[in-house]
């Protein structure tokens, strides 16, 4: 069923602009490859959902272990940025006495835990500001468990996790996928300042398989991405769903 003829005016220009440029390198109509990036966002979210999940409810479950089920409550633990993210969280989720960890959970966004991930900034104010050095305190006795498939080393496990974030703001506000994502604070012109629409795809299997490699298998088998971008053709220099929506 074709779109309403309504629907491309209500598209703005600069937003149609990206397919435009890039409807000849797909071989579509610019419109086609408009809604080919509205499935292709689609199945990303679909994927970002379980990796989502999976990862936060994997290090929750680590760091619970080491630290107890209101590990995030230890000011001796978190950084300012992540204690501003925990009271945020709390205020949202109406947190109390008596709630199940979970409720708290679900409202700390992705970015809290790719935060994690990180080296750990500082806490407290001036005289008495500490660094919170999350390799020690967070990496080696209790989040490298929840990533038992990875190479044990933080920095690698980040550096998936903030391209996968960095996919998952792009497809959140709604910004063009078809063109891949450029990685936030990477100079455009250095190696790996971009990411393919099909490096996407990779990072978010590498990094489920680094949680669980069943769990990373069974996603790549059963997302919709490959078929979206034709992986493994010798060509992408067409558009595979356009029939679908004429």
């Amino acid at each position: 069923m074709s779109p309403p003829s309504e629907l491309p005016p209500l598209l703005s220009d600069e937003r149609m602009g990206t397919y435009h440029r890039l409807a000849p390198e797909w071989g579509c109509d610019p419109f086609e490859l408009y809604l080919l990036g509205i499935e292709l966002a689609s199945s990303y979210m679909a994927d970002l959902h379980i990796v989502e999940i999976a990862m936060r409810n994997a290090m929750h479950d680590r760091l619970a272990r080491k630290y107890g089920s209101d590990w995030w409550a230890n000011a001796e633990l978190l950084d300012d940025r992540s204690q501003t993210a925990v009271a945020k969280a709390h205020a949202d989720a109406r947190y109390g006495d008596g709630h199940r960890p979970g409720r708290l959970l679900a409202q700390l966004p992705l970015g809290f835990w790719v935060h994690l991930l990180e080296v750990g900034g500082h806490a407290g104010k001036p005289p008495y500001r500490e660094r919170r050095a999350y390799e020690a305190l967070l990496w080696r006795p209790a989040l490298r468990h929840a990533f038992p498939s990875s190479t044990q080393r933080r920095a690698d496990v980040h550096a998936v996790a903030a391209r996968v974030y960095a996919l998952r703001n792009r497809v959140a506000h709604h910004e063009p996928v078809v063109t891949g994502v450029r990685l936030p604070g990477v100079p455009h012109n250095a190696p790996g300042a971009y990411r393919s629409p099909h490096d996407l795809h990779n990072d978010i299997i590498a990094l489920l398989r680094m949680i669980s490699t069943p769990v990373g298998d069974w996603v790549a088998h059963h997302s919709r991405t490959p078929a979206l971008l034709n992986l493994g053709e010798a060509s992408a220099s067409h558009c595979p769903a356009g029939a679908d929506h004429h």
